[in-house]
């Protein structure tokens, strides 16, 4: 009988634990993004716009989206972008957009992994400076080394090509990775001419390229190459 008790109140103890263990997802859906600017009816005279909000303690992250002239009579979908809590549980609530003058639309929705809140809309004009440019770079496309070379050299010449945008100056930027999750930086440099070299230890690299010009504008990032020195 004693150890049919002492198994009882082990069981119990067990489930306890379990109930304990069991993770509950706050549910949002009833709450709403603040925003702090721009506010709806704002009349901006610049053209490089921040987009900031409250943050919310239960929401994983953020949709934001902008349109113009608005979301019912879109002609363009200016930017659709997730921002999400890092591992340390922060997230920068503000991002920057560069814009032509013009009638926009932006709103945010808050999410987590179970709920997510309706959208917040805010309604903006920009008026700034009418030649403006707010043309991103075109995505680089790399050439060398081709995916998944191996050369015995420690002198690697990599290179790529892009096809300038008129307007403001263009730059690219190298990154050179230890890993294929892109987390260990090797180096980062600007390439001249689409084309950039550095000497390189044993082992396997990862490397893409990004544009950027001098109005604040970036590409895309361009695929990723591997290239192993031996």
């Amino acid at each position: 009988m004693i150890k049919k008790r002492t198994f009882l109140a082990m069981a119990l103890l067990v489930g306890l634990a379990s109930c304990d263990d069991i993770l509950v997802v706050p549910d949002i859906s009833e709450q709403s993004v603040i925003i702090l600017a721009p506010m709806d009816g704002s009349a901006l005279t610049a053209n490089s716009v921040n987009f900031n909000w409250e943050t919310m303690d239960e929401a994983t992250g953020y949709r934001i989206q902008i349109a113009s002239p608005n979301f019912e009579n879109a002609a363009q979908f200016v930017l659709d972008s997730v921002v999400e809590v890092d591992s340390l549980g922060y997230v920068d609530p503000r991002l920057g957009q560069n814009l032509l003058n013009g009638t926009y639309e932006w709103r945010i929705k808050a999410f987590n992994s179970a709920y997510e809140t309706s959208y917040t809309t805010s309604a903006f004009s920009v008026n700034g400076d009418a030649n403006f440019d707010a043309t991103p770079p075109n995505t680089p496309q790399l050439v060398a080394p081709a995916n998944g070379t191996s050369q015995a050299e420690t002198t690697v010449n990599f290179s790529w090509t892009r096809e300038d945008v008129p307007g403001t100056t263009e730059r690219d930027s190298i990154f050179i990775y230890e890993d294929e999750s892109l987390s260990v930086l090797s180096s980062k440099a600007i390439g001249a001419n689409k084309t950039y070299g550095t000497n390189l230890t044993t082992g396997t690299y990862y490397w893409n390229v990004k544009a950027y010009d001098t109005a604040g504008n970036e590409s895309n990032p361009s695929n990723i190459f591997n290239v192993t020195v031996n």
